[in-house]
């Protein structure tokens, strides 16, 4: 049987002598391997390659398996449409979606919604005007692929199931949700405004909220990640030192 499906590329490595094992990510499929031939080497390699890069959608064809191998031997790629054209800080931002993506997710299981969050967030990455709304929207893809994995955000009562004050400071707690900072005899979690949570849930941006809600998704992320740093993040950090020494 012939599968098909619209898919973007997360990750590409060498394999063999002129193969690349790609991971891509689909609606119907998720994040999945595949064999891809012919992509070093040979006339037909360049324009493969030129292909085979991130934030370009793609039309994949491969044969369904009857073994029960996780690795798909892809038959035919080729273009779905132009590929989002990111620049700068805002390509950055792009890798670390596909890092999260990479990291986060199990193989093979269906993600028809985030897929389609992915490309709405790379269109918004794209019409960013500046780091701040670039932070905006990388926030809010966070807390949709929290949503997928089942860890969705509490942000309209704390951990007693009182209602959010604006003005009250609360320490979040994985598994916990929201406790107010006086109740806790010592801090823990991610520190976060009452106000700041409740505009992050109802997806109102809030210019002085952003560094909390920063804090706020590194921590529900971080045991979906692993211990590995994000590559993502050490390269912002040093376009950034690199812009300030040429200031």
């Amino acid at each position: 049987m012939l599968v098909q499906a619209e898919a973007f590329v997360l990750h590409s490595r060498p394999y063999k002598e002129t193969s690349a094992l790609v991971t891509f990510f689909s609606a119907e499929q998720g994040k999945f391997n595949a064999v891809v031939r012919g992509v070093r080497g040979g006339k037909s390699a360049y324009h493969k390659n030129a292909l085979l890069q991130m934030f370009q959608p793609l039309n994949l064809s491969w044969k369904a398996r009857n073994n029960h191998s996780d690795l798909v031997s892809l038959q035919q790629f080729e273009s779905a449409g132009r590929s989002y054209a990111l620049q700068g800080e805002a390509n950055l931002c792009g890798l670390y979606l596909n890092e999260l993506l990479y990291r986060s997710l199990y193989p093979h299981l269906a993600a028809e919604t985030l897929f389609d969050t992915y490309k709405q967030t790379l269109e918004a990455l794209q019409l960013a005007e500046d780091r701040r709304h670039q932070g905006w929207v990388l926030r809010r893809f966070e807390t949709d692929l929290l949503c997928e994995m089942g860890e969705e955000l509490v942000y309209l009562e704390d951990a007693s199931h009182q209602p959010i004050l604006e003005e009250q400071i609360y320490y979040y707690l994985p598994q916990m949700g929201p406790v107010p900072a006086q109740q806790l005899e010592q801090t823990g979690g991610a520190a976060i405004m009452g106000k700041c949570l409740l505009s992050l849930g109802e997806g109102r941006y809030c210019d002085e909220c952003l560094a909390q809600w920063r804090d706020l998704m590194r921590l529900l992320l971080n045991p979906y990640l692993g211990d590995k740093p994000i590559m993502a993040r050490q390269l912002f950090r040093r376009q950034s030192q690199n812009k300030q020494n040429k200031s």
